[in-house]
């Protein structure tokens, strides 16, 4: 099988969507390349109070491949067609975003501090011999550079046959919608096998 759908387009940068988050802070775009942009609001500074409105990137990550589906010989491209944060409970953003076929749940977190210290490993993280520990010391957080941590949560596939062209968060923060064409899902953030579907219309003849 031709494995020329792999090959980068050069297309892969133009931006295909973006989304806000609820404060603004944030803003999130998605690329034909399948990669997801996210953009950080600069705090207003005294020398110039009137440049709140610039963004600098935050964190770059690659949201989904291109796939090739066997059974109807289809590509399916990694272009992400939307974006949607989900509610911030705690310290951590979440977001979905989506291509044609599949949804994904990213979780997005800081870490500004790392322990050191430990009774049980040394400096490089390797285990000690238990024999050489005779007194024991109490771990410390000691401040690092800023790192942004994106991870995959979860993975929403096969609920659609024809494309996803838009995702919506419920007000309840654990379930949402998606929609192609002719389909309406609903989905609960912690259930990836299964959905309900809440509106089917005939494809047409």
């Amino acid at each position: 099988m031709s494995r020329a759908f792999l090959s980068p387009s050069p297309t892969a940068d133009i931006i295909s969507t973006v989304e806000f988050n609820h404060t603004g802070e944030l803003l999130a775009t998605g690329d034909k390349g399948g990669r997801v942009v996210i953009f950080q609001r600069e705090p207003e500074s005294k020398n110039a109070p009137h440049s709140q409105g610039e963004y600098d990137v935050y964190s770059t990550f690659q949201s989904h491949e291109p796939e090739f589906d066997y059974l109807k010989s289809l590509e399916i491209e990694e272009k992400i067609n939307k974006i949607k944060w989900l509610p911030q409970q705690n310290a951590a953003h979440s977001l979905l975003s989506t291509n044609d076929k599949t949804i994904k749940l990213w979780k997005i977190t800081e870490r500004d501090k790392r322990p050191e210290g430990y009774n049980l490993k040394d400096e490089e993280g390797k285990l000690k011999d238990l024999s050489t520990v005779t007194s024991l010391q109490v771990p410390v957080l000691k401040p690092m550079d800023l790192m942004v941590e994106v991870s995959p949560r979860r993975v929403f596939a096969n609920g659609h046959t024809y494309h996803i062209n838009s995702i919506s968060v419920n007000s309840d923060c654990e379930t949402y919608m998606s929609a192609d064409d002719l389909r309406i899902n609903l989905w609960h953030l912690a259930i990836t096998d299964r959905s309900f579907s809440i509106l089917s219309c005939h494809s047409p003849a």
